[in-house]
């Protein structure tokens, strides 16, 4: 008869239980269905999804508001890198549209296309698509300017030629 009698009464104490841990869950959620903070709710349901949820707090009353977390690489955008450049920011970056530079060396590729080197360490190499020939050693001022499209081009001083450039350092 024991044997009988046992797993009745522990489905019937588990059903108990299971109904008892049912209404608790449904007392904890309409205590958050109460709360009329958008995030403070959102955190109670949050806490009961957890099983968290002290008795105390079944109430009506509003629950602390949680501490905001961010995950350290979304929290602020790097401001330099690959593609910064298209990034908005508070302060639009004003960027010099052309400079003067005094040329430290010059050297030309098989096919004719120059590589100058600057006083500030920049160094410029005209582009292979460029048709124009820049012909001399001698050459002491250099003036680089925007260009379309994000190009760059390059004039010499007293010289009217441009030539279409890339800065490599």
């Amino acid at each position: 008869m024991a044997k009988k009698v046992l797993p009745f009464v522990l489905v019937l104490a588990v059903a108990a239980t299971s109904a008892w841990a049912q209404d608790s869950l449904t007392v904890q959620l309409s205590g958050c269905l109460a709360i009329p903070g958008v995030l403070q709710r959102l955190a109670c349901y949050d806490r009961v999804a957890h099983g968290v949820v002290p008795a105390s707090r079944t109430s009506a009353v509003a629950p602390e508001r949680p501490a905001l977390r961010t995950a350290p690489s979304l929290a602020v955008p790097s401001p330099e890198g690959l593609g910064s450049e298209r990034l908005r920011r508070a302060t639009p970056v004003r960027r010099p549209s052309a400079m003067l530079a005094q040329v430290v060396s010059i050297s030309y590729d098989p096919h004719g296309h120059f590589t100058v080197t600057l006083d500030n360490g920049q160094v410029w190499r005209q582009l292979a698509g460029d048709t124009a020939v820049l012909q001399g050693t001698s050459i002491s001022t250099v003036r680089i300017s925007r260009g379309a499209l994000g190009s760059y081009d390059l004039n010499v001083e007293g010289r009217n030629a441009s030539y279409r450039v890339m800065r490599l350092q």
